[in-house]
């Protein structure tokens, strides 16, 4: 269940990254959180679950001059507005891997920055935040095994094609018997 703890320790680690920031730095209190992913689970999720937990920051315009907007609502769930600050770099948009950016402007204090708590007790006030939340779920953007062979393998056979090999002549892994 890897992909479903990905989404939990980026969260704990946002957190912990905005709690580690001084809000009255000279540089400003800029944190910057990016993935390399395009999954809304690892990204306006994550963001959004951050704004939530952590009122004393906000997000501010990265400055980027390329790249879609981060999503404001995805599947039925409804994200912090200012989401569309975010941005989001597809593969085939611009020929890179793709990724996701957010920039944050810490504005004040966290609670733990002035609690003197030590390592192990913000652990395990982060651990009672993420209970509490519930971030660790399987039900989100679900995908069905079965349901989805089918197009994996019309996919697989599609860019095969298109380069040119025989899809009869490989072995897929997608074949229940071999040709």
């Amino acid at each position: 269940m890897l992909h479903v703890q990905i989404p939990h320790l980026q969260k704990q680690l946002l957190l912990s990254a905005i709690d580690s920031v001084d809000a009255n730095s000279k540089t400003g209190g800029i944190i910057v959180y990016s993935t390399c992913s395009v999954a809304v689970d690892e990204n306006e999720s994550v963001v959004d679950y951050a704004l939530r937990k952590r009122p004393n920051v906000k997000l501010v315009d990265a400055g980027l001059t390329i790249g879609k907007e981060g999503f404001t609502s995805y599947r039925g769930k409804h994200f912090n507005p200012t989401l569309n600050l975010t941005r989001r770099y597809y593969p085939h948009t611009y020929n890179v891997d793709g990724f996701f950016v957010a920039k944050f402007k810490k504005i004040a204090p966290s609670p733990h920055d002035v609690s003197k708590a030590g390592a192990k007790e913000k652990e395990n006030i982060a651990r009672a935040e993420a209970a509490e939340e519930g971030i660790i779920h399987d039900d989100f953007a679900s995908f069905e095994n079965e349901d989805d062979k089918e197009i994996m393998k019309r996919s697989l056979v599609h860019n095969l094609q298109k380069k040119g090999i025989n899809p009869n002549k490989v072995n897929l892994e997608f074949n229940e018997e071999k040709k």
